[in-house]
């Protein structure tokens, strides 16, 4: 039998060590190399980009992308106030707990999702909560969807829990449901255990206590992907700072094109899956912000709409107006009704969401 050698994690590691001690024994005694410590990935989120790059563990974005930044700022620097308009707009319209869950709900539907499909399904699923949890008859199968191990499953064999207006919410008209689920029963169960009242200072406190200096999310995260956690943050607080000094920057394919304007799709999904390069990347943004006099995400948000429209065209979705407006045509209501309906939110959200 050929010889097998094991990496751990410290935790893993000091694991089973502590394991072999209670029986007497010493995990040395396995043999030299058989089991070994794996060494802890750096803590990225305290050093610069050019510290970064010398680890050699990432792909070093190249000075000229950088020396045509200012060109890109002109292009969106419109956006620069997007997270901080999309949080007080929110907030105001719905009030803390529901503002904070609305919130949250955006974030969670992000992914490989347009803003006017991002804001569809949140609504849609926004309503159904709401709905499920005033009706009584719907209360108790909603605790138990949200606490079911292998909700995918359920939903797609058993046919289960198909009555809920939040599983409703979550079909229509979306193609990545299996991706959504983990985070949408995680912040629902958040949800169930505040009481279903969220303050949204103490979300964020909960959300950011997982992540780590090395910009990995520890395995209990309640919002799990580094784009969707950070996205959660800016949308709920974006003024957030860690501790240490880090603000949380969203990074996705759009950013990860900026950046590597000669990487094809795949190998930017590729980059993306590493914390490492997140880490790195959100560095760089950090960093250049400082010099333009911008919060990291107000450059964020610069870039993202810069990158769409030159890459889009100036009439692509890059504002939730834009995205409202698209959603209520759907449905065929009167423009006239769209031009009342736009400064009052809630309105637009509960004609979108069904209600």
């Amino acid at each position: 039998m050929a010889d097998k050698n094991f990496s751990l994690s410290k935790a893993q590691y000091d694991q089973l060590s502590d394991l072999i001690g209670r029986f007497g024994g010493d995990i040395h005694d396995l043999g030299e190399g058989v089991v070994t410590e794996r060494e802890a990935s750096p803590d990225y989120l305290t050093m610069t980009s050019q510290d970064i790059e010398k680890t050699g563990h990432v792909v070093a974005v190249d000075q000229g992308v950088l020396s045509n930044l200012e060109e890109f700022i002109k292009v969106g620097l419109e956006a620069k106030d997007w997270y901080s308009e999309m949080n007080q707009k929110i907030l105001a319209t719905f009030g803390d707990s529901d503002g904070t869950l609305f919130l949250m709900l955006m974030a969670l539907f992000s992914p490989q999702n347009n803003l006017a499909t991002n804001f569809r399904l949140a609504a849609q699923v926004y309503m159904g909560i709401k709905r499920d949890l005033s009706d009584s008859s719907k209360a108790a199968e909603w605790v138990q969807m949200v606490d079911e191990p292998k909700l995918y499953n359920a939903l797609k064999v058993e046919d289960k829990y198909k009555g809920l207006s939040t599983i409703q919410g979550l079909l229509k008209g979306s193609k990545f449901v299996n991706t959504f689920i983990p985070n949408l029963q995680r912040t629902l169960r958040l949800y169930k255990q505040s009481g279903y009242k969220f303050n949204r200072q103490q979300v964020v406190q909960e959300l950011s206590k997982y992540l780590k200096k090395s910009h990995d999310l520890g395995k209990d995260a309640t919002i799990s992907a580094e784009k969707v956690f950070s996205f959660t943050l800016n949308l709920l607080d974006p003024s957030y700072q860690f501790e240490w000094g880090w603000m949380p920057v969203t990074i996705d394919t759009w950013m990860a094109s900026f950046f590597y304007p000669l990487m094809g799709k795949k190998e930017k999904s590729k980059l993306l899956s590493k914390s490492k390069n997140y880490a790195y990347m959100a560095k760089l943004t950090q960093e250049q912000a400082t010099k333009y006099n911008m919060k990291p995400l107000e450059l964020q948000a610069v870039l993202w709409v810069a990158m769409i429209r030159k890459t889009k065209g100036e009439n692509y979705d890059t504002t939730f107006q834009t995205a409202i407006v698209k959603n209520l045509t759907k449905l065929k209501v009167e423009k006239a009704e769209i031009a009342k309906m736009a400064g009052f939110l809630d309105r637009v959200v509960s004609v979108i969401g069904g209600g």
